[in-house]
């Protein structure tokens, strides 16, 4: 079986777009991941694409819930799609793919992390990162919902990155945890006990905000 083929330049693979704000997340059908995979190491340059596709919404969600700046998500993009581009040749065609790209996601966005920590430390650079404000009428409830919703997604950021992992592959993503302890090189049961610790550390967080008293 041949490697993928190396004359595709970035700008041929990807065209990133970042998704609206509040676009809920695609997915392509489990199994066809694997497919195009092998359809596009086999030259197949429409299935890399439509792999991209698919794929946008779910790694630029990934992208900003795991705190990358949105001045780095689309390089980022690229890169992740470069690698897994590159990296087609390893994949094999019994194992599951879904699990298998989020793997070069994750580490893709480990790696930036701790280099931009890195440049903080050495530059001092000021955090910069804004969230988008929404001023559009909605009606109450919707408005409520909203404002839960974005308070989540800051409790989440606050969390342990591997708890914030966890919770973004089982709970957005949905894979099962044995996939999730794949994705991050873990045990399931330590993939059981980051999820456990992350809800407790999001349920306390929203039962103070309501005024609750937690014990």
């Amino acid at each position: 079986m041949t490697n993928a083929r190396s004359d595709l330049s970035s700008q041929d693979l990807i065209e990133p777009i970042t998704p609206e704000q509040g676009e809920r997340p695609v997915r392509v059908v489990r199994g066809d991941e694997g497919r195009l995979l092998l359809r596009h190491r086999e030259g197949d340059r429409e299935a890399f694409a439509t792999l991209v596709s698919e794929y946008r919404a779910p790694v630029y969600s990934y992208l900003s819930r795991c705190g990358v700046d949105p001045a780095d998500r689309d390089d980022l993009f690229q890169e992740v799609f470069i690698k897994i581009h590159r990296a087609a040749g390893s994949y094999q065609a019994d194992r599951p793919a879904h699990p298998w790209i989020f793997t070069i996601v994750s580490n893709t966005i480990r790696s930036h992390l701790r280099k931009r920590r890195v440049r903080q430390l050495i530059f001092a650079e000021p955090a910069t990162e804004q969230e988008p404000t929404d001023s559009a009428p909605d009606g109450e409830r919707r408005a409520a919902a909203r404002e839960t919703a974005a308070f989540v997604h800051d409790e989440i950021g606050k969390l342990r990155l591997v708890q914030r992992e966890v919770v973004l592959l089982a709970c957005v993503e949905r894979m099962p945890l044995k996939e999730v302890g794949e994705v991050l090189r873990v045990p399931v049961n330590t993939v059981k006990t980051h999820l456990r610790r992350a809800r407790l550390a999001l349920a306390g967080a929203l039962a103070r905000r309501r005024g609750e008293v937690t014990t």
